[in-house]
């Protein structure tokens, strides 16, 4: 419970707020807990993936698309819109609203608990969830749901010692209107590469593009200086560009990745050597199309 949390810290307020809005039982927010552990990279031996472990086929029926380095699969807000949505479609579709059997299909299959419920219904028996003869792991799956939702409400009361759980989601989202490379994203904002790119587990390879996602995710306290670089239109007299350093950065390694030179930037900068210090903002300048 403790490691799942853990991993579930960036995702679960956001989820939450989610399945509230919607008026459907908290316990839902805890799928991931039970289906992924909540990674949202994480894959299973059947092909099944994301936070919400969709099979290739659903995730394409519910437009989580793959193309072009991305798995809507892994796409936390677009796979957590597309369960919310497929749990609910299953319960009116099938169920009368019975959000329990929609719960049970999504683990077993629809057909598989619609055959279960005939069965039932043959045998004389209620054809609710709890007198339903399905596999084992369905027939774990609610309880289970249940079980994590008890603990997490009172920890104390099963001997369990749990991290603090956000109350407020700790990322923004940013609309994609032009293609964002996440590497120089967090070269130019100071936003942590790493975070970056497990906030965005569905860009494989790295670069978010109009035509495959809406969004990009970024911390919470990195939204504005985000928005501000990707709205902020390159200079037409000089061409330069702010670079916010980072570990590890030198002048040779910035110049390589913005396409200027080590003394280009230094007269830009007004520095006499090579020190600089993270956290520094520097102007630099770009060579012209025709130069290079």
């Amino acid at each position: 419970m403790t490691e799942i949390i853990e991993r579930a810290r960036p995702w679960l307020a956001w989820i939450n707020e989610q399945v509230e809005a919607r008026g459907l039982p908290g316990e839902i927010a805890l799928i991931p807990f039970v289906e992924s552990s909540f990674d949202p990279t994480a894959r299973s031996h059947r092909g099944a993936a994301g936070l919400w472990q969709f099979m290739p086929g659903t995730g394409d029926a519910l437009g989580l698309s793959r193309r072009n380095g991305y798995d809507g699969r892994l796409d936390v807000v677009a796979s957590t819109a597309a369960a919310l949505d497929y749990i609910e479609l299953q319960a009116e579709q099938w169920y009368e609203g019975d959000l329990e059997l929609s719960l049970a299909a999504y683990n077993a299959g629809a057909g598989t608990v619609n055959r279960a419920r005939h069965a039932a219904g043959a045998r004389g028996e209620p054809a609710d969830y709890w007198h339903l003869q399905l596999p084992n792991e369905t027939m774990n799956y609610l309880p289970k749901l249940n079980a994590i939702a008890a603990i997490i409400a009172d920890p104390d009361a099963y001997g369990i010692d749990l991290p603090e759980i956000d109350d407020a989601p700790v990322f923004a989202k940013v609309t994609v209107e032009a293609p964002i490379d996440l590497a120089r994203l967090a070269t130019m904002t100071g936003v942590d590469r790493d975070e970056l790119s497990a906030l965005n587990p569905a860009l494989s390879n790295g670069t978010a593009h109009p035509a495959t996602t809406d969004v990009v995710l970024v911390p919470v306290d990195y939204e504005e200086a985000v928005l501000a670089h990707l709205t902020t239109p390159a200079s037409p007299s000089t061409g330069a560009e702010q670079h916010i350093v980072t570990r590890g950065d030198s002048l040779s390694s910035i110049a390589a990745l913005h396409g200027s030179s080590v003394e280009e930037i230094r007269q830009q900068n007004g520095l006499n050597g090579d020190l600089i210090h993270e956290g520094q903002r520097l102007t630099i300048p770009r060579r012209s199309l025709a130069a290079r």
